[in-house]
């Protein structure tokens, strides 16, 4: 059963747009309390700001169950529930592999016959599930774009996929030439975000060559110097690398 939450006025909202909260939310512990405002803010940032989209929610997965925890219309949860109800569809597909499920036109799809018989039921066309991660670096929700329009969604699905393969190195963005300055948002939050987890994963890396320990407790590590200094984790972990810099001094 998903459990509603709508999403909070517009100035609740942290950050300024789009972007920056996917950027944001990069750099932020996966148990902090502002994750949650964060995903509602992107989800009705994206319903607001991606023309070809029509609905966007959210999903989570805790433990055994799934839950949509923001949502931009209702439409959007039915089809998020239909999936739930399944155990199978592109948003779970997108939390399990990492990676986003574009689905170009829903009606050839044969895998998820209950997602399908929903989206199609109230006039959707296409899908775009995309993951999103927090500091930990690993997916911790999906943005679920619905679209009424197979043409329009495309280009931008395109944009997203051409833009996880590259993991955010230039060029990534080409494909959104003449999309508008909603879906560049969208790219520059993704490609930004990659940025901030490959950072954070370079500290990971340093404290546990100095601590001689794993991936969970750096990371603890890191969480724990973040709350120390009133940082970040990108700021903590660029004081780690800063640090790690000047040890080892000129080459």
């Amino acid at each position: 059963m998903a459990t509603l939450s709508t999403s909070p006025p517009r100035p609740d909202r942290p950050g300024r747009g789009l972007a920056e909260n996917l950027i944001a939310l990069a750099g932020t512990p996966d148990d902090d309390s502002s994750v949650p405002v964060r995903l509602r803010s992107i989800t009705q940032f994206a319903a607001d700001l991606l023309p070809p989209v029509s609905y966007a929610s959210m999903t989570v997965h805790d433990k055994d169950s799934y839950s949509t925890v923001a949502m931009s219309s209702e439409v959007a949860l039915a089809v998020d529930e239909a999936q739930y109800a399944e155990q199978a569809g592109p948003c779970l597909d997108a939390l399990g592999a990492s990676q986003p499920t574009a689905l170009p036109r829903i009606d050839a799809t044969v895998k998820w016959p209950r997602f399908r018989e929903a989206a199609l039921r109230l006039g959707l066309r296409a899908s775009l599930s995309i993951p999103l991660f927090a500091g930990r670096g690993v997916p911790i929700a999906a943005l679920n774009l619905y679209g009424h329009d197979t043409g329009t969604m495309a280009p931008l699905s395109a944009a997203v996929l051409a833009a996880f393969e590259s993991s955010g190195e230039d060029g990534a963005g080409s494909g959104l030439d003449g999309l508008g300055p909603g879906p560049r948002q969208l790219l520059d939050g993704l490609t930004g975000a990659f940025e901030v987890r490959a950072r954070i994963q370079q500290a990971l890396g340093v404290i546990m060559a100095a601590e001689e320990t794993n991936a969970d407790f750096a990371y603890t590590i890191l969480r724990s110097r973040a709350a120390a200094t009133a940082l970040s984790l990108t700021a903590a972990a660029g004081s780690v690398l800063t640090r790690a810099g000047d040890e080892k001094g000129p080459t």
